[in-house]
C-alpha cells in the first residue's frame, strides 16, 4: 500500500496502480502527465470522492515538484472533478445526480449533431477511422481491464466528433469527458453492459457508412438512452437521469 494521497481525516488510502512516480520529462509534458495520472485516479475510484488532496504528499508519491501537482490540480477544477476549498486545499467532487443529468444533455446535444453531420458529408477518412476502432475494440472488449475499456470507448465517440471536420465539437466535450468516464466506471460491474455498448458503436457505425443522417441520430439517440438508464440504476437519486436523453425524441 502506497502513502496516502488524501488529507487527515478521510479514511482512506490510494493504491499504487496508476500514482507511480513520474519519468523525467519537460515541464509541459510533466504537467500533462500528472494531471492525467490524477485524472485516471480518481476516475477510477483510487481516489474516493470526497477526499481531500495532499498534495505534498502527492507530488511525492508522483516524484514531482509541488508546481505541477498545483497546476494539475487547477486543470482538473476547471474539468468539475476538483473543487478548490474555500481557506485554501483541493477536493475530489461527489458524483451527483446532477452532474449525470447534465453531461448527458450536452452529449445528446453535441454527439447528435455530430453524427448527422458525419453521415451527410460522409468523410472516407473519418469513416474508415470509426469503422477500424470498432473492428479493432468490438471482439475484444470481454478482455480488457478498466483504463482499457474506457479509453476504446473514448476512441470511437471521438473519432466521431473528429470526422465532423469541425474541431469544436470535441473541444466543446472535452470538458464533460471526465465525468462521463467516472460515471461509466459506475457500470463495469454490471455483466454485458459493455458488450452490448459495441454491438450499439457497431450499428452507429453502419448507419453514417449508409448515409443515413435520421438512423444516425436515432442510434445515438438510444446508444446514449441505455447508458442513462443503467446508470440510473447504480447511482440511487438520479432516477430521472434516462428522461434526459428520452426526452430528445429517441421513442
Amino acid at each position: 500500500m502506497t502513502d496516502s494521497l488524501i488529507g487527515p481525516g478521510a479514511g482512506s488510502e490510494v493504491v499504487g496502480s496508476v500514482l507511480g512516480q513520474m519519468p523525467p520529462r519537460d515541464t509541459t509534458a510533466l504537467v500533462r502527465g500528472v494531471r492525467d495520472r490524477i485524472r485516471l485516479a480518481i476516475i477510477l475510484g483510487e481516489i474516493p470522492g470526497g477526499s481531500r488532496l495532499n498534495q505534498v504528499q502527492l507530488a511525492k508519491q508522483l516524484g514531482v515538484s509541488r508546481m505541477p501537482v498545483r497546476t494539475a490540480t487547477a486543470e482538473l477544477a476547471t474539468e468539475g472533478l476538483l473543487e478548490i476549498v474555500p481557506g485554501g486545499g483541493v477536493t475530489v467532487r461527489l458524483l451527483t445526480a446532477k452532474d449525470l443529468r447534465d453531461v448527458y444533455e450536452v452529449r445528446v446535444a453535441l454527439e447528435s449533431r455530430a453524427v448527422r453531420h458525419v453521415a451527410e458529408r460522409q468523410p472516407p477518412w473519418g469513416l474508415a477511422r470509426i469503422e477500424q476502432i470498432v473492428a479493432t475494440h468490438k471482439p475484444r472488449v470481454p478482455t480488457y481491464g478498466a483504463a482499457a475499456m474506457l479509453e476504446a470507448d473514448r476512441d470511437f465517440h471521438m473519432a466521431i466528433l473528429d470526422a465532423t471536420e469541425n474541431s469544436f465539437f470535441r473541444q466543446a466535450i472535452v470538458p464533460v469527458w471526465s465525468t462521463v468516464e467516472r460515471a461509466m466506471v459506475q457500470l463495469l460491474h454490471m455483466e454485458g453492459v459493455f458488450t452490448r455498448a459495441w454491438d450499439e458503436h457497431e450499428r452507429i457505425a453502419a448507419a453514417l457508412r449508409a448515409g443515413d443522417p435520421d438512423l444516425a441520430e436515432l442510434r445515438i439517440r438510444e446508444h446514449l438512452d441505455n447508458a442513462a438508464a443503467e446508470l440510473a440504476t447504480v447511482l440511487p437519486d438520479s432516477g430521472d437521469a434516462h428522461s434526459v436523453v428520452a426526452g430528445g425524441g429517441t421513442q
